[in-house]
């Protein structure tokens, strides 16, 4: 009887000899460091013009860069290699071959779990350390070693990251009858997640949480003014904005897209636009862990899921 390993391996090989594969990281690469040239290009060109200094040490010139181009590849990874993982088989018609053989359906399943948890990792590792790679060409700076040891965390987090998605569309794909519908319903729920998910939370913190004592001016001559608000008013408006942003993170942090963003801000010390590595990776982690749980419990209860339900289709 063919063991985990045996379809694992089988998997694996047929992933990465796939053209969808090699043309994704291949895609993702370039665009990667066409990115990261003009990104930093616009930056040179925007401190030079001003007068500001640019960012020192490599984090501090390419963590914005390096968390945003992944933050948009590990979940098209994980979508690529799970939307059509059950039903592309049983599309093909070679699920029922392969069922037919003296195989159990969770040896089945739990090797295309594990191939693919390796596909994702050696995509993501291979994008990130091109990533990488081309930024110490394009920015000049090399990593010192607390800088390899932040990346190195960031590439498990990728890695996380992307599997939470191909959970996600693991699951689409078990239950759906045709991959085009689960290509759809999962291209769909990363776009909510990812464009329309942070929009309406901002909207709605508009206008729950309006912020008042700000009034504008409007001059002869068509000048515009901001009168300046008291102390009190200043307090107000502060409470007021946090409060806006609690609203807004609450809503976020639905998505995996959230959870992911705020783990790699503290791995990398990247917040709000700023370098501060003042944050030692431990206390980084330790910062992390309700995000970093939130991501595994989406995964394991995603896979889990997918296992569950394609089991049970044997009954069918």
């Amino acid at each position: 009887m063919p063991s985990v390993y045996t379809v694992a391996s089988r998997e694996f090989s047929d992933i990465i000899h796939s053209k969808r594969f090699i043309i994704l990281v291949a895609v993702f690469s370039i665009v990667f460091m066409v990115g990261m040239a003009s990104i930093y290009l616009t930056v040179l060109s925007m401190a030079q013009g001003l007068g500001i200094a640019m960012p020192t040490g490599f984090l501090g010139r390419a963590a914005s860069i390096i968390a945003s181009s992944m933050s948009y590849f590990a979940p098209i990874v994980g979508i690529a290699l799970g939307c059509d993982a059950i039903s592309g088989e049983r599309e093909k018609g070679t699920l029922k071959t392969i069922l037919a053989q003296p195989i159990y359906r969770d040896t089945f399943i739990t090797g295309k779990f594990i191939a693919a948890i390796l596909a994702v990792s050696i995509a993501v590792s291979i994008a990130s350390l091109v990533n990488v790679g081309g930024s110490i060409v394009i920015l000049g700076v090399t990593p010192t070693s607390e800088d390899i040891a932040r990346l190195a965390l960031f590439i498990v987090f990728s890695i996380l990251y992307a599997i939470s998605y191909y959970g996600i569309a693991i699951l689409l794909s078990t239950i759906a009858r045709r991959t085009t519908q689960s290509v759809i319903v999962s291209v769909t729920l990363w776009a909510i997640f990812t464009f329309a998910i942070p929009i309406i939370a901002s909207l709605v913190a508009y206008m729950y949480r309006p912020i008042t004592g700000i009034e504008i001016i409007q001059r002869p001559g068509g000048n515009v003014t901001i009168r300046r608000p008291s102390p009190e008013e200043m307090q107000r408006i502060i409470e007021q904005t946090r409060a806006r942003a609690t609203i807004t993170e609450a809503i976020n942090s639905i998505t995996p897209n959230y959870h992911f963003t705020k783990i790699i801000q503290y791995i990398l010390g990247f917040m709000q636009g700023r370098l501060n590595q003042s944050l030692s990776i431990y206390q980084g982690l330790v910062s992390a862990w309700p995000n970093i749980l939130v991501l595994v419990l989406v995964a394991c209860i995603t896979l889990i899921a997918s296992y569950m339900v394609f089991i049970r289709q044997e009954a069918r």
